[in-house]
């Protein structure tokens, strides 16, 4: 009976703890400062097993036809740059002053499956920036998104850059 007491004692005091922190405004929430080293792994071990879990019954389509991959380029230039910019590129200032930092997807995007890129452009991330493409986006057009950054790694700046001139004008682009 004494262990019970114990670990209700300890849940409650750590609930009080919790709501004083809440509460009190001491927990700084502002994007100016870099997470600590306990909320990168509580934030991103999160992410990653929600990503993984509600991705896992997803499959993608063919994302090798060059007409899927040169739509996602153009989403992905007008939509993703800003944030996730482009080989050969600096970081934009909207890029700067976000926190947590966006995913270079030139470097990163095989950390992740088509599948996984697929439910985060789709679904977005909470209080990250990351917006839920799939409001207004059609299923097709965020996979050859993700066709496209799938392409991204190893892609030099004079290839992103010459990606430019062979895709459709912006009057065409839904």
């Amino acid at each position: 009976m004494k262990f019970i007491s114990g670990v209700v004692a300890t849940i409650l005091i750590i609930i009080i703890i919790g709501l004083i922190i809440i509460y009190s405004g001491w927990y700084d929430v502002s994007a100016a400062n870099k997470p600590t080293g306990f909320e990168r792994w509580l934030f991103g071990t999160t992410m990653d097993n929600s990503v993984e879990k509600h991705s896992k019954d997803l499959a993608a389509p063919n994302l090798e036809s060059p007409d899927k991959i040169k739509e996602g380029f153009v989403h992905y230039n007008e939509m993703c740059l800003e944030c996730h910019g482009a080989p050969g590129e600096n970081e934009s200032e909207l890029e700067k002053g976000l926190n947590p930092k966006p995913p270079d997807l030139s470097n990163s995007a095989q950390d992740m499956s088509p599948e996984e890129l697929f439910w985060v452009i789709k679904n977005g991330i909470k209080m990250t920036g990351m917006p839920a493409w799939g409001k207004t986006h059609s299923d097709d057009k965020i996979w050859s998104i993700v066709a496209f950054i799938e392409k991204l790694p190893g892609m030099t700046g004079v290839q992103y850059d010459s990606l430019q001139s062979i895709s459709k004008p912006e009057e065409e682009h839904e």
